[in-house]
């Protein structure tokens, strides 16, 4: 009997410690939007470049020069309707509902991804305006967190697309640098030039607010890392705690907040500004997470 109870009394103990998935004392939480894609809100803005200098130093955010990986948990909401588009040799993740942007308007070297019919799609445009989408296979509109990965590889193109951890679309993608240029002068497309969304990457919304056709994403983030290196080269299981930074880290967002409009860089180097504003109100900051 004394062997059961010492027994059982282990289970739970490992039990216990397998349903812990943060460090202890760390907090927990996310950002919620909710698809208002008008006036520059309801987003996360991350400046890449300033446009009135070409001098300026590499900013962190500003990937693609190299190989890099954009991975983060994403809980999806209702809202999330736009249909599935084509995938190939073209920029049709812009139609998707749009969570990750780093698009130039009517410019090359610039990539993003959305949801579309339920699906992760991830593009990438070069500087010769070569594009490539590619599309996952997994509806993930089912109120239940995900983990995202996508790739690139600067050297031939080659683009993935991971969730939870499983391959779920590769192809070869169109060559060269994708940074944003230095001092890249944003076109006249937006009222006048486009410089409050060209030289930003923006979370969680289309960063030019260019009408229905490219819709905003409604649902959680959490834990948003970009890499300048490839990540992932097999099946993983995904992380069951918030990232630490590494060598290979470029900026970390834990998006754990809970209040202020600036986005904290765990790097320190690109702090982000959350843009306020709509019906709902969005972002706002929340409590759910994936390591809860």
């Amino acid at each position: 009997m004394r062997v059961a109870r010492l027994v059982a009394a282990g289970l739970l103990a490992v039990l216990a410690v397998g349903a812990v998935a943060a460090p202890a004392g760390a907090r927990s939480g996310s950002i919620r939007f909710f698809g208002n894609g008008v006036d520059d809100i309801d987003r996360v803005k991350i400046r890449v470049d300033d446009p009135t200098t070409s001098r300026e130093p590499p900013r962190p955010a500003d990937v693609g020069r190299t190989d890099f990986t954009i991975e983060w948990w994403l809980r999806a909401a209702s809202g999330n309707d736009a249909g599935p588009v084509t995938c190939g040799t073209n920029v049709d993740w812009i139609y998707g509902n749009v969570i990750v942007d780093r698009d130039r308007y009517n410019a090359g070297r610039k990539f993003g991804v959305s949801l579309a019919g339920g699906r992760i799609v991830f593009g990438v445009t070069n500087a010769s305006l070569v594009s490539r989408t590619i599309c996952g296979d997994r509806d993930l509109r089912d109120g239940r967190w995900h983990h995202v990965a996508v790739q690139r590889r600067r050297s031939d193109g080659m683009l993935w697309l991971w969730v939870d951890g499983r391959l779920e679309a590769k192809a070869d993608g169109p060559n060269g640098d994708v940074s944003y240029p230095d001092g890249g002068v944003p076109g006249s497309y937006c009222g006048g030039p486009c410089t409050r969304s060209d030289p930003f990457l923006v979370i969680g919304a289309e960063k030019h607010d260019a009408g229905p056709a490219y819709p905003s994403f409604h649902g959680w983030v959490d834990e948003l890392r970009i890499s300048t290196t490839l990540r992932y080269r097999r099946a993983f299981d995904p992380p069951r705690r918030p990232f630490r930074p590494d060598a290979g880290t470029a900026v970390l967002y834990h998006l754990d907040e809970s209040s202020g409009t600036v986005v904290h860089d765990a790097l320190g180097g690109a702090d982000g500004v959350r843009r306020v504003g709509g019906d709902p109100v969005g972002p706002r900051w929340s409590r759910r997470s994936p390591f809860a």
